[in-house]
């Protein structure tokens, strides 16, 4: 009897270790880039609103910050989710309408680079 007590004794504890015991949760936000977007139009301005909610209706779009920069949006996406192309075609067909074009800008570190030229430097 002693005996049988004891196993589940034992039992009783090992079920209330393990639904104690959990595991680390993952310290490591998930990846994401940032799209940085240039806004040109006559109506962008005042689209403010509509864009954010085109924008936060896209899976994979995980920040929206208008007003950092003159005539910009930054837009955080989860890239295995969601691609840059994907966001743009969304937001241009939504804002076809209000006179506003959205095109990601290319900026000296994400600019394709220009191909070398055979003929040699001239040095002053």
């Amino acid at each position: 009897m002693q005996k049988v007590w004891c196993h589940r004794a034992i039992s009783t504890a090992c079920v209330l270790v393990s639904l104690t015991t959990t595991l680390p949760a993952s310290a490591s936000p998930p990846v994401r880039e940032r799209l940085p977007l240039t806004l040109s139009g006559s109506s962008c301005d005042s689209k403010e609103t509509e864009m954010n909610a085109v924008l936060q209706a896209i899976p994979g779009v995980i920040g929206v910050y208008f007003n950092r920069i003159p005539n910009h949006v930054l837009v955080d996406i989860i890239p295995g989710t969601v691609k840059p192309a994907d966001v743009i075609n969304r937001v241009n067909d939504a804002a076809s309408p209000w006179q506003c074009k959205v095109e990601i800008i290319e900026g000296c570190i994400s600019a394709s680079m220009p191909s070398a030229s055979a003929a040699p430097h001239q040095h002053e």
